[in-house]
């Protein structure tokens, strides 16, 4: 076998080895769009991610990208910055008002650090400088669709913790810092005599009126992080069956 043979046979296991490790990456049919000015981009991006197991749609500015991000939700977008009418930026602001757990990945030929920065803190994922090669374009959404599985994964693991929670015979209340509830169990519930199953968001005063629980929220909430400890108090709480539902 001739040295240019040996060269083309190797070339053609590393592309079935690339395109073996995409394919493994997709284990569902990710929605994606398109939004470029450029014909050749979207025709390469339609294809190549077409072969991926995508299903793919394309707008050629962005009101009518904005427009089919109204009309469906799309797991990952290919946003162009540099097009006519709307500009890039502000589209992918409207997709992250939309649909804030859209993946964006960002196409631009102007890929500065300024552009990079800027990008980055409206919500973007990644992005990919022109021109770029099939193999670019399959690597960045590799790693998309890996960032959707393990948002995936978490959300599943929150689900089956807030099952386990609400099962639980020991009362259970979380809140954020600003004493918003995040989660309060129905045994929790119980203990203090409310009625209201529905409680998460509101204000914790809203929902306690026992201050001595009060009292150990804003204890716990003052503690600094790394440096947790222990609150401990033993309460008396007897439901009251005539208090009203708060």
């Amino acid at each position: 076998m001739s040295d240019s043979d040996t060269e083309a046979v190797e070339k053609k296991q590393m592309a079935n080895a690339a395109q073996e490790t995409v394919t493994d990456a997709f284990s569902f049919r990710p929605k994606v769009l398109v939004v470029d000015d450029e014909e050749r981009i979207q025709k390469a991006c339609h294809r190549l991610l077409t072969q991926e197991g995508c299903e793919v749609a394309l707008a050629d500015n962005g009101i009518k990208g904005l427009k089919m991000i109204e009309d469906a939700h799309f797991d990952i977008v290919l946003l162009d910055l540099m097009m006519p009418g709307m500009s890039g930026m502000d589209v992918l602001t409207g997709i992250k008002t939309r649909h804030p757990d859209t993946v964006i990945i960002v196409i631009t030929g102007y890929a500065t650090l300024e552009h990079s920065i800027e990008t980055m803190k409206k919500g973007a994922f990644d992005f990919l400088s022109k021109p770029f090669s099939p193999q670019e374009l399959r690597v960045v959404i590799s790693k998309a669709i890996e960032f959707i599985r393990t948002l995936q994964d978490i959300a599943s693991e929150k689900t089956r913790m807030r099952v386990m929670v609400n099962t639980l015979k020991e009362g259970v209340l979380t809140t954020d810092h600003q004493k918003s509830i995040v989660l309060a169990n129905p045994a929790f519930l119980n203990m203090i005599g409310s009625k209201n199953r529905s409680c998460i968001g509101r204000h914790v005063n809203e929902i306690v009126s026992h201050p001595r629980i009060l009292e150990m929220i804003d204890q716990a909430l003052a503690q600094t992080s790394g440096h947790f400890s222990e609150i401990t108090d033993e309460l008396n709480l007897i439901p009251e069956d005539s208090k009203e539902e708060k």
